[in-house]
């Protein structure tokens, strides 16, 4: 494989960027358009004597595209492999293997590395691209750690907006393990040479009186369900408008933290926040996206009221104040009312059009519900939706619709693309003349993404829908001050980072490859990941029994509270452990979880659990481990597989019932059943009289022959063979 430098022209500040990420992990920050990809080739190009190369992206579309741009820069295509969910995992492992260039869905690599199918130890860079995308549990993070704890190799993340705040700028350079930043602003002079103008144009727009109508009836149902939650002691305030998403989900947490058995209290108190996000989320499809948008949310609550028995749909199907507002909103529509947004953007289009006939035009919406409503408004203009792949609200869009999507704009077969959030990372949108806003978003990152749609080769038009008195002007005030201050934030955070040596790679960790777990594939998550930090090695498979087999003699069924319980109530719990007892000889069960919540989480006796738990014990003869989370479980898992394979040297096995082993191993497991006859015993045996048969026909002074067999074992095994059985 060879990196074809020559072709790969690089600007100063690509060079500049580039002689930092050679030396250090760096966190690439430069606006959309401007070769943030063309710098992760060529480090990729310098490091190919040294190792391979991973680059992660969030989607499939975009793993597609950056494996695209590496062809161009590489001879040796088929060393360039793009891996995603959909590649089948034989050959994944067979990739890792042979390819030197690897780009890849983080969630994949993710899952490999923790079923041990790819070594991040035979990689010398890994690429982030999206990298604002490294905080809390996405795949990025584990990644990251991971490998920086096991090997020296090199860290570049890519991105047009790391964060709003130095919080979130220092939480992704944390995550990402990240020794400097090189941010190039639009203004900045290695950069503004390559940047086109933008054109920015914001539209206020005032609601119509139908609209204020309906608004207050529906603020006045949730004003009331704020005046109960505050005399019940759990909010301050009746204000709706202090009440964001977060303060509502916050609350909610809140809520459920402190549900213990018969609180009616509480249980009230959370009904009526879910009743108060319903609302909310109505009055934001009636204030920022389209009437016909609402009519069909409450539509479907009116609907769902007729068999749900969730006392939040019921309470806001009876209340006086949102019935009055289903009403106004049905007369409103059938007068011809709507969002004065939707007229606007009809006029736009056609005036864009008609100047220019190919015009590109984006269109982002927040909700997909309002897209069909707005492709309704522009009938007569060439234009097609573009949203996620999820069904949750109507039927997704496949990776290989969107990729059409895409061609045909690029091919000027159409005028616009309808979008939701989808189209705001990195995908190879072509450059387009009007991006507009439907509606703001409070995300600094999400407007620099969706402007980065424009004002790539020429002049750039970005247009801003606001209706007036409503989130739309508070988001688009929370936009434009995070916008102000991630320069600022940015700055600040590279003073912090201290450029340290790079450790030797004699310094980092290795792996304890004598510690072998086999996980059942239905078992993910933090627990897995704990284990796999130990440096535990994780073989991820259909386990016919149990969840974990920490040895030949050991298998674990891990239960959560409820899972325990409902598994008492339908029989399986007893079902599991005939066959774990008939499989292994050391079964075991970890409860995990409140313990306290084991008698409270289902109308089940608490006597009952007892006598089940006794009966496990006492009949099965299977002992329970209580854990109060997944971490603790992870540490019961490790240490019981390290006590059975390292201080008491027992092998580990993938088999899936005793009827499933070799000959060697069921005549091995026959002897163990002797008196004073354990593992190692029994493989003596064999070893000297080749089968059980022998050891039956053999003498107390043959037995005596195998070492550590002396008289007394030797008289209790002859006893077994040779003692008749009384009536």
């Amino acid at each position: 494989m060879r990196f074809l430098k020559e072709k790969l022209k690089l600007r100063i500040y690509q060079q500049t960027i580039l002689h930092s990420a050679l030396n250090q992990n760096t966190l690439c920050v430069i606006p959309t358009g401007l070769g943030k990809t063309y710098i992760a080739v060529a480090l990729a190009g310098l490091l190919l004597s040294k190792g391979k190369t991973l680059m992660l992206a969030p989607t499939k579309p975009l793993v597609n595209q950056h494996q695209r741009t590496f062809e161009e820069f590489f001879e040796g295509e088929n060393e360039i492999i793009g891996v995603t969910g959909t590649t089948p995992a034989k050959d994944r492992e067979k990739i890792y293997k042979d390819a030197r260039i690897i780009i890849a869905t983080p969630q994949t690599i993710k899952h490999d590395m923790l079923a041990d199918r790819i070594d991040l130890r035979d990689f010398k860079l890994v690429i982030f691209d999206e990298s604002h995308r490294a905080t809390g549990d996405y795949a990025y993070v584990s990644i990251a750690k991971f490998y920086s704890k096991i090997t020296g190799g090199r860290i570049l993340g890519l991105t047009a907006s790391p964060g709003a705040d130095e919080e979130q700028i220092k939480d992704v350079c944390d995550n990402l393990h990240i020794d400097k930043i090189e941010n190039r602003s639009k203004t900045h002079p290695e950069v503004s040479p390559f940047v086109k103008k933008l054109l920015t144009k914001y539209e206020f727009i005032e609601l119509p009186n139908e609209f204020k109508k309906i608004k207050h009836q529906l603020e006045l149902a949730v004003k009331d369900r704020l005046k109960v939650l505050k005399q019940m002691g759990f909010v301050k305030s009746t204000e709706t408008r202090s009440f964001s998403k977060k303060a509502l989900l916050r609350l909610q947490g809140s809520l459920r933290s402190r549900i213990q058995d018969g609180d009616f209290d509480v249980m009230r108190g959370l009904s009526l926040t879910a009743g108060i996000m319903k609302l909310t989320h109505a009055i934001n499809l009636l204030e920022s996206e389209s009437l016909s948008a609402l009519d069909q949310y409450l539509d479907n609550i009116w609907n769902s009221s007729k068999t749900t028995n969730v006392k939040a749909v019921k309470n806001i199907v009876n209340d006086f104040h949102v019935r009055v507002a289903y009403r106004l909103t049905k007369e409103a529509i059938e007068k011809g009312v709507e969002h004065p947004k939707l007229e606007y953007l009809r006029k736009i289009f056609k005036k864009v059009i008609e100047k220019k006939p190919t015009a590109k035009i984006l269109v982002f919406t927040e909700f997909r519900s309002n897209i069909e409503q707005i492709i309704t408004t522009l009938d007569g203009f060439l234009v097609e939706k573009f949203i996620g792949q999820a069904s949750t609200v109507g039927k997704g869009m496949t990776q290989k619709q969107q990729i059409e999507r895409i061609q045909m704009l690029k091919n000027n077969e159409i005028n616009g693309l309808i979008c939701t959030s989808v189209a705001e990372e990195g995908l190879d949108i072509p450059a387009v003349d009007l991006v507009i806003f439907y509606s703001p978003v409070p995300s600094a990152i999400r407007s620099i993404q969706r402007r980065g749609r424009t004002g790539r080769h020429e002049i750039g038009n970005l247009l801003v829908l606001v209706a007036k008195g409503t989130k739309d002007e508070a988001y688009f005030w929370i936009a434009r001050r995070k916008e102000e201050g991630m320069d600022h934030a940015i700055k600040s955070i590279s003073k912090e980072l201290v450029n340290t040596p790079q450790k030797k790679i004699e310094e980092f960790t290795k792996k304890d490859e004598n510690i072998i777990i086999f996980v059942d594939n239905r078992e993910r998550g933090f627990l897995v990941e704990e284990l796999h930090e130990k440096g535990v090695t994780i073989k991820m498979k259909n386990l016919e029994v149990g969840d974990f087999i920490l040895s030949d003699d050991v298998v674990v069924e891990k239960k959560e509270v409820n899972d325990f319980v409902a598994s008492l109530l339908d029989r399986r719990l007893f079902n599991q452990a005939i066959e774990m007892k008939r499989n292994f000889d050391k079964p075991l069960i970890i409860i995990e979880g409140d313990i306290q919540e084991l008698y409270s989480s289902r109308a089940v006796d608490s006597n009952a659990i007892r006598s089940a738990m006794i009966s496990l014990s006492l009949d099965y003869g299977i002992p329970s481990l209580f854990s109060a989370s997944p971490k603790e479980t992870s540490e019961f898992l490790f240490q019981i597989a390290k006590r059975e394979q390292i201080e008491r040297n027992k092998s580990v096995s993938m088999r899936g019932s005793r009827r499933d082993w070799p000959i060697e191993k069921q005549q091995q497991f026959l002897l163990e059943g002797l008196p004073l006859v354990g593992e190692n015993l029994a493989t003596a045996l064999l070893k000297k009289f080749k089968s059980p048969k022998g050891v039956a026909n053999a003498s107390i002074e043959d037995l005596q022959e195998v070492e550590k067999l002396g008289p007394k074992k030797a008289e209790s095994i002859r006893k077994v063979f040779d003692d008749v059985c009384s009536d």
